[in-house]
């Protein structure tokens, strides 16, 4: 009895509570309805709205969309050959006269994009392994640094005569191998290697014969001089090996001078004395660039010389595109068709130190 009687009050002190609980939890569950009715009426109401809503656009002016990347970058790169052209396009303006020995000759300032010097620059010539230098330029755009270049029956295609840079069927070399074997030693059968694995990267199919693939190659080769503006230029070949309808001008060897500079490793690759190395697939070998100018060891060496390419043919004569760098300028000069190598480097030296005197006079 005790005990009932003393917890008498603490049950209706619990039964309170719970009612307390009961109807708090009603009350807000009534708020939770009403607000969720009040939230899908607005919805509804919005939707009526919206599917009733008529716009007049008679107004307004559709606007043009915008460019794409790619159609700005080709506004930008025929804007550059519009200027360009206006440079190679000069007559009888050029600051330098001399007599020159050499037939066929350019000579242009990098940093101040002006022509200093110019004999017969739009006549057609054949330009021998100096076609070297679009071939790396192509090689390059199309392949990556981890391309394996393996030697294959494009060899066959390789002619007699040809200056090598002694790859034999199955040999395997990197990029950066590939491009001084093209440009030290100027070696046909390294450009056909590379004209070859490069193909089937253009093309897509890395089945294709090797003489498919090489053309695949030049085909690329003369699209691209035509979208840098060269004007009379065609190629049948990678490593220019004369053929009647191989040829170009000085003017367009200097576009296409202008444009390896887009693959920095090639001017890199010119200006290498030489180079010994393995193959990937472990022969030996050493080169060394044909270039006299950049071999200390030499009568012809310029101090100021960075490269790039030679090229000889019976055809051709001797040919040189080659670069210097002094007064914080770039001088290339084209050289094509000199009756001799020593007239090809003593009219390349004389140029070069003509074009830097103009320069150190009149550059403020």
């Amino acid at each position: 009895m005790y005990n009932s009687k003393q917890s008498s009050p603490e049950r209706v002190a619990a039964r309170k509570r719970r009612i307390f609980r009961a109807r708090v939890t009603l009350l807000l569950l009534v708020v939770l309805i009403c607000g969720g009715i009040w939230l899908l009426a607005s919805a509804l109401s919005q939707i009526k709205t919206v599917t009733e809503l008529t716009v007049d656009a008679s107004g307004y002016t559709v606007l043009a969309a915008l460019p794409t990347q790619s159609e700005l970058e080709e506004e930008k790169r025929l804007e550059e050959l519009k200027i360009e052209n206006e440079i190679f396009e000069q007559k009888d303006s050029y600051p330098i006269d001399m007599i020159i020995q050499t037939p066929n000759c350019v000579m242009y300032d990098v940093q101040g994009r002006r022509v200093l010097y110019s004999k017969n620059a739009e006549e057609k010539v054949y330009p021998a392994s100096t076609t070297k230098i679009m071939t790396a330029a192509v090689m390059m755009e199309y392949s990556s640094p981890d391309t394996v270049f393996k030697a294959g029956d494009e060899q066959s295609l390789v002619q007699p005569g040809s200056s090598l840079a002694y790859l034999n069927v199955g040999s395997e070399l990197d990029r950066e191998m590939i491009l001084d074997a093209i440009m030290l030693p100027s070696g046909n059968d390294a450009s056909y290697c590379a004209a070859a694995v490069t193909g089937r990267i253009i093309a897509e199919n890395e089945e294709l014969p090797a003489n498919e693939a090489v053309n695949v190659f030049i085909n690329k080769m003369n699209e691209k001089i035509k979208e840098i503006g060269c004007k009379n230029t065609n190629f049948t070949c990678p490593d220019g090996f004369h053929d009647d309808n191989h040829y170009t001008t000085a003017m367009d060897l200097l576009r296409m001078t202008l444009h390896s500079k887009n693959y920095p490793e090639i001017a890199a690759s010119g200006k290498k004395t030489y180079r010994e190395l393995e193959f990937l697939s472990g022969e030996y070998i050493y080169w060394n660039n044909s270039n006299k100018l950049i071999q200390p060891d030499n009568d012809y060496f310029y101090t100021y010389a960075t490269g790039l390419k030679t090229g000889m043919t019976d055809y051709s004569g001797h040919c040189v595109v080659a670069t210097a760098e002094r007064f914080g300028h770039e001088l290339i000069i084209v050289c094509l068709g000199s009756e001799s190598a020593a007239v090809r480097w003593n009219d390349t030296i004389a140029l070069f130190d003509a074009g830097f005197a103009y320069i150190r006079n009149n550059d403020n």
